[in-house]
């Protein structure tokens, strides 16, 4: 999410168009909320708008956190997040 937002989108898909990462990991930028939160929740209209709004500020909360997991990592950009674990 960040990194792909920090690029160009045409640019940062012609770079990445070829990548075939097989054990990216879980998804959880689409789900996060979806699989830990009841589906109750989810059938309220108003509720269910701000828990997306709500999911995406907690996705950026957890991928803020990758600059301290690639500060050592000279081999990959500072908002990589295609690690396998």
């Amino acid at each position: 999410m960040i990194e792909e937002s920090k690029h160009v989108k045409e640019l940062y898909y012609i770079k990445h168009r070829n990548d075939n990462l097989l054990n990216t990991g879980y998804d959880y930028q689409n789900n996060l909320f979806r699989r830990t939160m009841s589906s109750v929740m989810f059938d309220n209209p108003t509720l269910n708008s701000f828990l997306s709004y709500l999911q995406q500020n907690v996705v950026w909360m957890i991928e803020s956190t990758l600059v301290v997991r690639n500060f050592y990592n000279f081999s990959c950009g500072k908002y990589y997040n295609k690690h396998n674990n």
